[in-house]
């Protein structure tokens, strides 16, 4: 089981995150959102994080070209969208891989051969998360979006819906919907990869890990390791993890 701390604000939690040895890291840029960090503070507390592809970007940008602008500033390529359509992610995707394509074409003409590394790295393709809403009813209208979204991105993350809006409700998404939705996705793209988030804490993936080891590649968790919104309970990161190093030890 793979395991995401998201809403890190404070560089003695995101310390606490690595040493634990979370798969994923996240930050959010939304200004909703009470755990909402400035992309200069995000480029800041990234800078301490290794492998870059640990830290995720969570943004809900106006267009496209907000989205741009935040994934240029902050150089990070993982990201977790909570709006943009179906259409917008997949010519978003296209147009970093354009990029990328041209990038690599102008260093093999100039034969840079020790530049190669920094400049894949840099210019890699942008690996899409779209988060989506679910409440306890699975109506037409959610799984054409889910359809939809599924043939576009690399990941999508289930989250319970409020008025419209995914992300920092605390609340769980039903075991049966989560299910549900789960096998619409996959369905749609065997490639696939799901989170799932909405109040996940402990308790919940203790109880409900072989369900969610079935059709979740990861669980998503923010709330149920704070002590309040933006300060995490490290204790609660570390018992976290040690349920991931307990499974990986039964299944050896």
């Amino acid at each position: 089981m793979n395991i995401k701390i998201c809403g890190i604000c404070r560089k003695e939690d995101l310390s606490t995150c690595l040493k634990a040895g979370a798969d994923l890291i996240g930050f959010i840029n939304i200004k909703r959102s009470k755990r909402m960090v400035e992309i200069e503070d995000i480029k800041d507390l990234t800078s301490f994080i290794d492998d870059k592809k640990k830290a995720v970007l969570v943004i809900e940008p106006k267009n496209m070209a907000d989205a741009k602008e935040r994934i240029d500033k902050t150089g990070l390529k993982n990201i977790q969208l909570h709006s943009l359509s179906a259409c917008e992610i997949d010519r978003l995707k296209k147009d970093y891989q354009l990029t990328r394509e041209i990038e690599e074409n102008q260093q093999i003409r100039e034969e840079h051969s020790r530049d190669k590394d920094l400049i894949e790295d840099n210019n890699s393709d942008l690996t899409v998360t779209r988060a989506l809403g679910l409440s306890e009813v699975m109506y037409p209208e959610k799984i054409k979006e889910i359809q939809d979204f599924a043939s576009v991105c690399d990941y999508i993350l289930f989250d319970y819906e409020v008025k419209g809006k995914t992300g920092g409700t605390g609340r769980c998404i039903p075991t049966k919907t989560a299910i549900e939705a789960a096998k619409i996705a996959k369905d749609s793209n065997p490639n696939l990869k799901l989170f799932l988030a909405g109040g996940m804490d402990k308790k919940r993936i203790q109880t409900e890990s072989e369900t969610l080891e079935k059709f979740f590649d990861f669980v998503d968790v923010n709330s149920g390791v704070e002590d309040e919104p933006g300060v995490k309970n490290s204790a609660k990161i570390m018992e976290l993890m040690k349920i991931k190093e307990l499974k990986i030890k039964e299944f050896n």
